[in-house]
């Protein structure tokens, strides 16, 4: 009779826990408008004023929520590849 441990559950939830978080960060860092960049010999006709150095922080904060949630799915997927079977 197989018993399966708290341990076991709590590596399958980080593991698709963070699997998840990848994609959503992910969505979110390619879906977000970017800032557009570049430099003009004359002013472009829009209502836009661009200031040198902004930060796109949603494109930021979705790289950062992308790589951590990849880091815990490596971490969780590595834990359960090297349980012993029972």
């Amino acid at each position: 009779m197989a018993v399966t441990g708290p341990r076991q559950t709590w590596t399958h939830v980080a593991l698709w826990l963070g699997l998840v978080t990848t994609v959503v960060g992910t969505v979110v860092a390619v879906t977000h408008r970017r800032i557009p960049t570049g430099w003009f010999a004359y002013a472009p006709l829009t209502d836009y004023a661009f200031v040198a150095g902004t930060t796109n922080w949603p494109v930021v904060i979705g790289v950062t929520v992308a790589v951590t949630g990849a880091v815990v799915a490596a971490f969780a997927a590595g834990r359960l590849s090297v349980r012993r079977r029972r």
